[in-house]
């Protein structure tokens, strides 16, 4: 008996040993590991921009509007409720042509009326020659001339010749404040263009400059600043004046957008490039450029600049590709 238990437990040591040493085979293999990726370095490339010659221009420049150098705003000089107004924007008118008026109620005949009570005390007067009469003469003098007075108030005469280029459209009843404008007056024959201005050292008196208007340009000159505005105590200290210079543009009318512009600086034959390129670095500026294959920084002097352009009067020349990105 014991001799077969000997021979099992001989048998059952044997077969694990056999197990043991195959037991690799019971389980998948282990994955070899793979070699590092190795990454081809492509070459770089540059968006890059071309050094132009050119001609480069710096320029000062307003906008305003065309206005009469002679304008005159007419008004009541009292308030009152507005019967009619004769003229339009547009019309041409001489000097004494009514232009408004308003409802007075029966104060024309109340005028008429004084007139005859002067004439009639003046006749007493020469009559009997008495102080009284006189006083009594003197009482109705004074009361037609305070009539006259309010009677010529409610309307309002061309002080001038001239174009109308303002009348307000005022209905019949409306009120209207003294002193309010109801028409103005002008000289079409002498138009400037007006413009306010934030640097009154950008123009000068007696400047050359070209004024624009709907595209097309004319010669003008400054004729006035704000520097003389206030040596001469003129309440507008903000504009400059502009005349054009020889025939006034048929078209050109009050109110018309024009353009005043001159030219500060300029340069023919330029190396020029956008501004945005222009680096700064410990207060020098540079530029980064495509050459050889590489990109290197190079120092550069500036001139001209303008809104857009940047003249470069050292470091470039025409054709070096300067980089963008």
């Amino acid at each position: 008996m014991n001799r077969i238990v000997s021979r099992i437990v001989a048998s059952v040591a044997a077969f694990s040993m056999v197990i043991g040493l195959s037991g690799c085979y019971f389980f998948p293999e282990e994955e070899k590991l793979l070699d590092p990726p190795v990454l081809k370095v492509e070459d770089v490339t540059y968006s890059t921009y071309k050094a132009v010659k050119k001609t480069i221009v710096n320029k000062a420049a307003t906008t305003g509007y065309c206005v009469s150098k002679n304008q005159v705003n007419c008004s009541f000089k009292a308030d009152g409720a507005i019967m009619t107004v004769h003229v339009r924007a547009g019309d041409t008118v001489k000097e004494g042509d009514l232009l408004a008026e308003y409802n007075t109620g029966d104060l024309e005949y109340t005028l008429r009326e004084q007139q005859l009570k002067v004439q009639q005390a003046q006749n007493t007067y020469n009559s009997n020659g008495s102080e009284n009469s006189r006083l009594q003469l003197e009482i109705e003098k004074n009361t037609l001339a305070k009539l006259q007075n309010e009677y010529d108030n409610s309307k309002i005469f061309a002080p001038c010749d001239g174009l109308v280029s303002f009348a307000d459209r005022l209905a019949p009843g409306a009120k209207v404040k003294a002193y309010a404008t109801v028409v103005t007056i002008i000289d079409p024959e002498v138009i400037y263009v007006k413009a306010n201005v934030n640097d009154d050292r950008k123009f000068k008196k007696g400047q050359d400059v070209t004024i624009t208007i709907d595209g097309e340009d004319f010669s003008g000159t400054v004729v006035k600043t704000p520097i003389e505005a206030k040596e001469e105590g003129d309440e507008d200290t903000s504009s400059i004046y502009a005349e054009f210079k020889g025939t006034l543009p048929s078209f050109t009318k009050v109110g018309t957008v024009a353009d005043i512009t001159y030219i500060k600086e300029q340069a023919e034959d330029a190396i020029v490039i956008p501004k945005y390129l222009v680096k700064t670095l410990s207060g020098k500026e540079y530029v980064q450029v495509f050459k050889d294959g590489e990109k290197v920084e190079v120092f550069i002097e500036t001139g001209i600049t303008n809104a857009t352009e940047v003249q470069i009067l050292s470091g470039l020349a025409e054709g070096d590709e300067v980089v963008v990105k």
